[in-house]
């Protein structure tokens, strides 16, 4: 065991009980079932069925992740600011911004009848819901990760918390994954997505109460904020520099999942000339994965070190999506195959990175940014965004540029497997590579010296 600190350098290496683990990870089933068809399902709506072309959805999705990126800081810094109100403050934030969590994410999927044929105006529509669900989305998700990270110092206990957030958070994504492909199929693209967002509503309300009721207080005491100028705060953790080195790797990383997911379901329905049920049955089955490789994570990165188990992971998955080069029309049960694998890697993409995020922040290099738990998962959200928008932003444009864009009638699978395979692959063979070489945890050592026995420090 290696246990951490607590922001005012004490030891607070608290064993979580099992039901208050519980009660805290289940508002992350939620947060993923309305973060997956953000950006899985509301390009194939917009593109497919609203017809909105893809060069101006992939400026929309720029500027909102920009918007959305400038939020971040502030909003950590406003979840720190609510710790004076004591060890649930945080969780008193959530409550705050849920409800514009759902309002945002049932108007994305309801725009007004009347507006379908009008580029502009649906333009417009998405650009709207877009900043409305995205500011719900990081309110929630920010000081709730943050909280997360405030429940225990320990090395290990830290990832217990992280990963039994993450099994629910896969299982939301299981729900995102389900929920579109039968709403769709039995009434039909637009009645489906409307369904979509008020079964959403419901959903939220019972899995973020646990969270809000039982969650568990912070082991931490309230974080003051010195600066007067709030800029200086908001990326003052940036001084940190195994805070900056976790970023690196994690939006390089983040980025080919952005790539991927984005433009998924065009890959299936042209490259492998599937069904949506299809589509559906690998995105379950590569969630249902993930969430079941949660243990095997956690065991390895006890054995050799989270950042050792997180490059295991980007080997695995970069091999078994290059893989995919050899599918083709047809080819459904051995792309199956291949998500089965990397929906494993993903448990780990998942699970590991907020667990060495909450050691960096409580180490020695923190400096005076030490334990400042929501003014870097602020910083962590903005980043979480920029690798998405770098994915989304870029993989369509790229496809349409390389012969794929169903607007103007354009069908080109070459580019689809450019986009969907060759690019995801390269990017995770330099976040491999990044993290082999560069030290990001604070109790370990680089992934080379670890894997050579060298120890950490």
């Amino acid at each position: 065991m290696h246990p951490g600190t607590s922001g005012n350098g004490t030891a607070a290496s608290v064993k979580i009980p099992f039901n208050r683990l519980v009660a805290y990870a289940t508002l992350q089933l939620p947060l993923a079932m309305a973060a997956l068809p953000v950006v899985l399902n509301v390009s194939h709506f917009y593109g497919e069925v609203v017809k909105l072309s893809f060069g101006i959805m992939g400026a929309i999705f720029i500027i909102a992740r920009v918007l959305d990126a400038i939020q971040d800081p502030v909003i950590g810094l406003i979840s720190d600011r609510f710790t004076r109100y004591g060890p649930r403050g945080r969780l008193a934030f959530v409550a705050l911004m849920t409800p514009l969590l759902g309002a945002g994410f049932y108007m994305l999927f309801d725009p007004p009848d009347g507006w379908l044929a009008d580029q502009t105006l649906m333009a417009g529509w998405l650009m709207a819901a877009l900043v409305l669900v995205h500011l719900g989305y990081s309110g929630v998700s920010i000081s709730y990760h943050s909280h997360g990270a405030e429940l225990s110092d320990d090395y290990n206990e830290r990832t217990r918390v992280t990963v039994g957030r993450e099994v629910f958070g896969l299982l939301g994504m299981t729900f995102a994954v389900v929920l579109p492909v039968a709403l769709t199929a039995k009434f039909g693209e637009l009645d489906g997505y409307t369904l979509l967002g008020v079964i959403f509503l419901p959903i939220l309300v019972l899995f973020s109460l646990p969270t809000m009721i039982w969650g568990g207080p912070s082991v931490h005491p309230p974080v003051i904020h010195a600066e007067a100028n709030p800029f200086i705060a908001f990326f003052a953790p940036l001084k940190n520099r195994l805070f900056r080195r976790l970023l690196l790797v994690f939006v390089v990383n983040g980025a080919a999942l952005g790539v991927a997911v984005t433009i998924m379901l065009f890959y299936v329905e042209h490259v492998l000339k599937g069904s949506k049920v299809q589509a559906g049955i690998i995105l379950l089955i590569y969630f249902v994965a993930g969430a079941a490789s949660v243990p095997m994570w956690l065991m390895l990165s006890k054995k050799l070190s989270k950042a050792a188990a997180w490059f295991v992971a980007m080997v695995m998955t970069a091999a078994a999506t290059a893989l995919a080069v050899f599918v083709g029309a047809g080819d459904f049960y051995w792309f199956l195959a291949i998500s089965v694998v990397t929906g494993i890697g993903i448990g780990a993409d998942y699970g590991l990175p907020p667990s060495i995020l909450a050691d960096v922040i409580n180490s020695a290099e923190g400096g005076d940014t030490r334990g400042k738990t929501g003014t870097y998962f602020g910083l962590w959200a903005l980043a979480t965004k920029l690798a998405t928008a770098i994915g989304a932003a870029g993989s369509l444009p790229v496809a349409e540029l390389l012969g794929f864009n169903p607007a103007a009638g354009h069908y080109g699978t070459t580019a689809l497997i450019v986009v969907y395979i060759v690019l995801p692959v390269l990017i995770k063979i330099v976040a491999a590579l990044l993290i082999w070489f560069i030290r990001i945890e604070a109790e370990r050592g680089s992934v080379r010296d670890e894997m050579r026995g060298k120890g950490a420090l």
